[in-house]
This record gives structure tokens, C-alpha cells and sequence, in this order.
């Protein structure tokens, strides 16, 4: 089985948020009831620009990085099991910064499963392959749909046998062209090379914009194109097919060095689309004067949550903790 039911909904058995490692997603994993972790197994993506010390301070010593990110993660998502991709970071020494971190990782208790793609430099593989002797835990690989497509031409190549693979077909921000393929998707995943040997096999996507360019301020539903997809795909394969998503962002890194003012959206996941509250800029041509608005907060807050009781509530009548996960609850 590849879902569950509740409140006559179908719900994947194993959900991958795939997540940037930023602070407001560590806040949010640690905030997470331990029911709402129950089937989930996030991918994080390290930057370089995470992987940084700390340094001494009067009242605390130095803090590698490797055991910076460790006891973040720590933090965050307690010793339940985790996927780190740190294909990014440059290698630096004999051994790639993946065999400290995940050295920083083992010592305190956690449990991590490195995540790879085909075409990641060769000393990082060697790390996920040094990472996957050491804990035994296997490995998590991503492919887009070309690489899922012509899994029979690399399979026998890949260092790890399937049965120790968890495969994560990712489409990225392709996901409405994808889903627009229909039967061709469908069969594709049915035809999968070795199917149900894969220890998991999941799709992802994102279909959030990567900006709100051209919207006014105020609220706007966009339909979830990755959920439309694995409920197309999910009940027509002979293996459990799990779900990934980028969660409320999108495919595209957010951009850095933001100005005091800009415009913040609060988004929203509901049962087959996002709900997007459009704000509104605090400076510049066309921005609106802050403390009128923080006025008129209270108001508009009550008004917006009213509006996500109703679509939510009203439509699938599960508790507000809906709010409290990504699509898993909805």
C-alpha cells in the first residue's frame, strides 16, 4: 500500500519535505507535535554558507561546523531518522566535510542517511559511501525524470544495491508539466526499473512561484500540482510511492540580503492548494505606511484565520493541528 486513509482522504505512508536547512524550517521541525513526525523523513540541502563555526566566546568554547549543523539538527529533529545532501560544500582536506558531519552526527546519537544525486563530484560519493559503511543505514538518492526513465542504463553502476536505496524521483519545478503528461507519467512509474526492490520509492515537486511579482496585496489560491500529481500516480504502481514537496517555498533558493520593507507572504497548505496572503512593501513607491497596517493587524489576522478554519475545516473537518504540518495533515 502506498497510502493510508483518514477522514477519506488518502495520505502517503513516508512524506519528504525537502527543506534548505534555514532557520524558520528549523523552528518549524522543532515546534512539531511527535505525531505530526510520525512517517516523516525530511531531506535537508546544506549550503556552504551554513556550514560555518562558532567561535570562542567568554562563557563557551569553539564549535566546529561539523558539529554546529549536528547539534542543530539535533535541536530540530531530535535522533528520528533524517536525509542530508551536502553534495554542495567543497571538499576540503582528505576526506569531504560529509564524513565529519556525519561523524558530529553519530556521536550524539542521531540518525542520518546521506543523500546523493548521479552526478555529484566523486569525492562526495566517496563520503556517502564511507558515511553508508560506517552506520548502515543506506542511502537516499535523487534523479529527475529523465534519470527515473533510464534507471535500467545506471542502476547496475550505483555503489548501493536498490533494497538499501530510498529512490526520490524529484521534478522539481516541472511539476505541472508533468502532471499535464497524465497516462505517460503514470506508466512511467509503473515501468520503473527494479520498482518494488527500491526500499522507497517517493516523488517530489514544487509548484510555488518564486515570487509574487503582479499580485496585489490580499488573498489568492494556487492548486498544489505536486499533491494532484502523487494522488494520480500513487494508487496505479505496484509499490508504496511516497511524497516530497519543497513544503510552502519554491523550487528556487530564496534570495539573500532582503531590504527592511520588502513585501511578506504568509502561506498556507491546504487540502489541494495553497492558501498565499500577499502583504504588502513598508518603503518605497507604492508602499503603505507600517503603523497604519500593525493598526489594522488584529482585524485582518482574525479575518485570515477565519478564512483558513473555513477552507479547512469546513472542507475535510480535521483539528486546526492541520495547520501545524506541511500537506501530511491536510
Amino acid at each position: 500500500m502506498s497510502a493510508t486513509r483518514r477522514r477519506g482522504q488518502a495520505v502517503p505512508t513516508l512524506y519528504v519535505p525537502i527543506l534548505r536547512w534555514m532557520r524558520g524550517e528549523r523552528v518549524a521541525l522543532q515546534r512539531l507535535s511527535a505525531r505530526a513526525k510520525v512517517d516523516v523523513r525530511p531531506l535537508f540541502i546544506l549550503a556552504p554558507k551554513q556550514f560555518v563555526g562558532k567561535e570562542a566566546t567568554k562563557k563557551h568554547p569553539a564549535v566546529a561546523a561539523p558539529n554546529v549543523v549536528a547539534n542543530d539538527i539535533a535541536a530540530a529533529w531530535g535522533q528520528a531518522e533524517f536525509y542530508l545532501d551536502a553534495g554542495a560544500l567543497p571538499s576540503a582536506g582528505a576526506h569531504h566535510p560529509m564524513v565529519h558531519i556525519a561523524a558530529a552526527c553519530r556521536a550524539i546519537g542521531l540518525r542520518l542517511i546521506p543523500a546523493t544525486r548521479l552526478g555529484a563530484p566523486q569525492q562526495y560519493q566517496a563520503a556517502v559511501a564511507h558515511v553508508v559503511g560506517m552506520d548502515h543505514r543506506g542511502v537516499c538518492l535523487r534523479v529527475d525524470m529523465a534519470q527515473m526513465v533510464n534507471a535500467a542504463q545506471w542502476q547496475a553502476h550505483f555503489p548501493f544495491p536498490p533494497n538499501d536505496t530510498d529512490l526520490i524521483a524529484d521534478v522539481a519545478d516541472n511539476v505541472q508539466n508533468v502532471l499535464n503528461l497524465g497516462a505517460v507519467v503514470v506508466q512511467a512509474f509503473q515501468n520503473l526499473h527494479m520498482g518494488a526492490h527500491w526500499r522507497s520509492v517517493s516523488i517530489a515537486g514544487a509548484s510555488m512561484p518564486e515570487n509574487f511579482q503582479g499580485f496585489a496585496s490580499g488573498r489568492y489560491t494556487l492548486p498544489r500540482h505536486e499533491w494532484a500529481l502523487w494522488n494520480s500516480i500513487h494508487g496505479n504502481v505496484p509499490y508504496g510511492l511516497g511524497y516530497g514537496d519543497y513544503a510552502t517555498v519554491s523550487f528556487t533558493p530564496p534570495p539573500s540580503g532582503i531590504k527592511w520593507g520588502f513585501p511578506i507572504n504568509a502561506r498556507y497548505t491546504l487540502p489541494a492548494e495553497f492558501l498565499i496572503c500577499r502583504g504588502v512593501a513598508t518603503t518605497g513607491y507604492g508602499s503603505i505606511d507600517m503603523a497604519p497596517s500593525l493598526k489594522g493587524t488584529p482585524v485582518q489576522f482574525i479575518s485570515m484565520q477565519r478564512e483558513v478554519r473555513w477552507r479547512i475545516v469546513g472542507r475535510i473537518r480535521p483539528s486546526m493541528r492541520s495547520l501545524q504540518g506541511p500537506v501530511r495533515r491536510a
